[in-house]
């Protein structure tokens, strides 16, 4: 996610500053609230694994050894074109 912070969070924080602020902690628990962040955070961390998978590939080495143009008629890293990044890229939430 880019640096814009997602309303709803900002949303929970001010909520939780007023908790704090005010001093005390007991009072309704926001079960919608909680059932969102746990939301995002399922969903980044599922975001994170792919984005990790990503950069393995093109941080292998193999991905770019000139030997796969004889096997293969290819090389891994030519023949990919940035497309891994690019679906990557178009599935963040932003």
């Amino acid at each position: 996610m880019s640096n814009n912070t997602d309303p709803k969070i900002q949303e929970i924080r001010e909520t939780l500053g007023e908790v704090e602020h005010h001093g005390y902690v007991g009072g309704e628990v926001y079960h919608d609230d909680i059932a969102y962040l746990l939301s995002e955070y399922n969903r980044l961390q599922a975001e994170r694994k792919e984005m990790e998978g990503v950069l393995k590939w093109y941080a292998d080495k193999d991905n770019y050894d000139p030997e796969h143009l004889s096997k293969f008629g290819y090389i891994p890293i030519d023949k990919d074109e940035g497309k891994r990044a690019m679906a990557a890229l178009s599935h963040l939430k932003g």
